[in-house]
């Protein structure tokens, strides 16, 4: 049996409230640091002496060390950062989520289309000798960045 036109329209109703009532409830309780978090980036590439051309596939981890406090969400001040679980200790794969810098700029490309593996390559067109540098934000402190080693790689 079908609903009727303004059976339908009760339903719809339900669902749109019910959809609604969800996103604004949230969960009850969330994390907020109870210390400053420690970032560790390490980066590494597939290649450091290359040829004009080659595509070079960075791979970046990132560590986090610090304290975790649970807390009532409603408690929290408008512009607090929360998360509903702590961030991984250890990210394994996250060269695709950093930025990426090369000195000298410009014959480096990098590409910034999604990759399933999430790394992140680069491309030469020029001969040189180039340093690849990378930095990462923190988790609730958006003013933080932390830098991985500088990556050299040579060009012929």
């Amino acid at each position: 049996m079908c609903p009727t036109r303004n059976g339908a329209r009760l339903i719809s109703a339900v669902l749109v409230a019910a959809v609604v009532s969800s996103c604004q409830s949230g969960p009850r309780l969330v994390y907020v640091p109870a210390s400053e978090p420690e970032v560790t980036l390490f980066v590494a590439a597939s290649a450091t002496d290359i040829s004009v051309g080659d595509a070079v596939t960075l791979h970046a981890e990132r560590r986090y060390e610090g304290e975790w406090k649970q807390v009532e969400r409603e408690k929290l001040t408008a512009d607090q950062c929360w998360m509903v679980q702590p961030p991984s200790a250890t990210e394994d794969e996250v060269a695709d989520n950093l930025r990426w810098e090369s000195n000298p700029p410009a014959s480096a490309q990098f590409n910034t289309g999604f990759r399933e593996d999430h790394t992140r390559q680069v491309v030469f067109q020029r001969p040189g000798t180039y340093v690849l540098n990378s930095t990462s934000t923190v988790w609730c402190r958006p003013e933080k960045r932390v830098h991985g080693q500088p990556i050299t790689i040579t060009v012929r």
